[in-house]
């Protein structure tokens, strides 16, 4: 049976508990800013701070650069970025 962790992530301010399979905290962490990050542009480019429109509105263009292939440089930078967190939180644990 596989672990569970619990990872507090932040998004627009908030704090939300989000279950993830032990051992890939890094790569939730990585992608809870990447939504963060995606939303408070759509917030700034319309003004609208309407988190339930923003969420969807994020999600709505992640899909589209998902399913247009528009995210390989993106995937790979996301998992560039987890890879190097990881590799910093393990060092700091070793201190």
């Amino acid at each position: 049976m596989t672990e569970i962790a619990t990872v507090r992530v932040q998004i627009l301010g908030r704090d939300y508990p989000v279950a993830c399979p032990a051992g890939q905290e890094h790569e939730l962490e990585a992608a809870a800013d990447f939504v963060d990050n995606r939303m408070r542009e759509i917030q700034e480019k319309t003004g609208n701070s309407a988190l339930e429109r923003l969420a969807v509105m994020a999600a709505l263009n992640i899909a589209h650069e998902y399913l247009t292939g528009e995210t390989k440089g993106s995937d790979e930078e996301l998992k560039r970025l987890a890879d190097k967190i990881g590799v910093t939180l393990e060092r700091l644990s070793e201190s």
